[in-house]
């Protein structure tokens, strides 16, 4: 039975109008309205509001339903409706990127052969039964992915329930709300990206780097968040000011969301950091990518500008179990910031900032170690270092036959990109212009998500 017929059912056995049904639920007259053609169906959340009245208006009349037993029939039959197979494949594309599903222990758990779970992702094939498609592939991930973070993923795209299956199953076959491709969006991000409009939009070229002397003391101790606002500023400002040209290091383990809402702070920052830029330091950055999918990928995006320039080195520390403390760990040529909080209690931080030779000593030391700890995110190859780019491509690709280019049809092409992908290892966004630029991608998640993203393809043997 469709969700419409269902609706009905409900009004028939309610002797309701739309208008009572609506002011019980607390949605439009018209939605209602919608819903009961089979114009629209709903999100889980208007089945709920839905459910919810239809309960209400059940007690008011003397009817025995239960709200349980209402959301239990519509979502079922919500099942029913409906199905746009493209959309299913868009949903399921997104969860398998956004969980780093594995696609041949899916295709393995749903009984479905790999090459042939592969043609239906890039839309080379339908999804024959659409309905047990969902069902098993809901059930393989409420079962498999179950950790805090995973859950925390499929809330995010599925909504709130206790019934995980159910919440997946619903959302793979719901084809009304788009959810958003985050690995797309960085590589469209990518592809848009001009470095020259860039510079002229935030005046790059009319910086002058100031060569006045900053007024702080020697050292100075920092506390809570406006603390680490102010030393954070106070450490680009010295590291600006100095007539060294020694690497910035900048490892940052603490929360990002209260600095991010601090709009005057955060254009602060990155003009500090584009002036760090236009004086010719380079930086080597660790990130903190211990943080949910979207908010990872949104981080990324705002760095794009940073990378095209050549002038970072990023990192990132492989993922260990968190400890107690959230560190944060700045050098220059002549000065650091350190600092520590107790994990979760980011307002009761402590931070520090030193210009005293032997203590920057130390913590430029420190930097050294950690950055012997880390992992390169991705190494970037500018223009100038294209033979040093070609050089590392040759051996890599040296007896290596499974590499492929993927060119995304005229439709939906990348017109300044290409991506080549050496599954499990590596990832290559190459720019052909506005900057010729090279990325090789290294975070074992990112190049699963490179990897199994899927617009219609040509696959060309390298």
């Amino acid at each position: 039975m469709k969700f419409n017929e269902s609706l009905n059912n409900y009004i028939l056995q309610l002797n309701c109008s739309a208008k009572e049904l609506a002011e019980a639920s607390g949605l439009s007259q018209a939605v209602i309205s919608r819903y009961k053609s089979g114009q629209r169906t709903p999100t889980t959340e208007n089945v709920e509001k839905l459910a919810k009245g239809i309960a209400t208006l059940a007690v008011k009349k003397g009817i025995t339903l239960t709200e349980a037993q209402i959301i239990s029939q519509l979502q079922g039959s919500l099942i029913g409706s409906d199905i746009c197979s493209e959309n299913m494949v868009k949903n399921l594309n997104t969860i398998m990127t956004a969980l780093d599903i594995n696609a041949s222990e899916l295709a393995r758990a749903i009984n479905y052969d790999a090459s042939y779970l592969s043609r239906i992702r890039s839309g080379q094939r339908n999804i024959s039964e659409p309905l047990e498609f969902a069902s098993k592939a809901a059930f393989y991930i409420s079962k498999n992915y179950t950790n805090t973070e995973q859950r925390e993923i499929i809330r995010e795209l599925a909504g709130n329930g206790e019934d995980t299956k159910l919440l997946i199953e619903n959302w793979l076959c719901n084809n009304k709300e788009e959810t958003p491709n985050y690995i797309s969006n960085f590589l469209e991000k990518m592809n848009d990206f001009n470095l020259d409009e860039y510079i002229e939009a935030i005046h790059f070229n009319d910086i002058r780097v100031p060569t006045l002397p900053i007024n702080f003391q020697t050292s100075k101790n920092y506390f809570g968040i406006e603390g680490m606002r102010r030393g954070e500023l106070n450490f680009m400002r010295s590291a600006i000011l100095s007539k060294s040209k020694e690497d910035i290091f900048m490892h940052n383990e603490m929360p990002m969301a209260d600095m991010a809402e601090d709009i005057e702070f955060n254009k602060k920052w990155m003009m500090s950091i584009a002036m760090l830029l236009k004086k010719g330091v380079h930086l080597n950055i660790i990130h903190n990518l211990d943080r949910p999918w979207n908010e990872l990928m949104l981080g990324l995006e705002a760095w794009i500008p940073i990378y095209m320039t050549g002038q970072v080195s990023p990192y990132y520390i492989k993922s260990t179990e968190k400890g107690i403390f959230r560190h944060i760990n700045y050098t220059s040529g002549t000065a650091a910031l350190s600092g520590e909080c107790v994990d979760g209690k980011h307002t009761e931080g402590k931070y520090y900032l030193t210009k005293v030779r032997e203590e920057v000593a130390y913590y430029q030391n420190q930097a050294k170690n950690i950055l012997k700890k880390a992992t390169p995110l991705m190494e970037i190859y500018t223009q100038e270092k294209e033979k040093q780019f070609y050089t590392f491509l040759e051996k890599e690709l040296d007896g290596y036959d499974k590499s492929f280019f993927v060119q995304a049809e005229a439709a939906n092409a990348f017109s300044n990109i290409e991506i080549l992908v050496k599954p499990g290892k590596w990832a290559i966004v190459s720019k052909e212009k506005t900057p010729k630029i090279h990325f090789v991608i290294r975070h074992p998640k990112l190049v699963s998500a490179i990897e199994q993203f899927t617009p219609p393809v040509i696959e060309q043997k390298f």
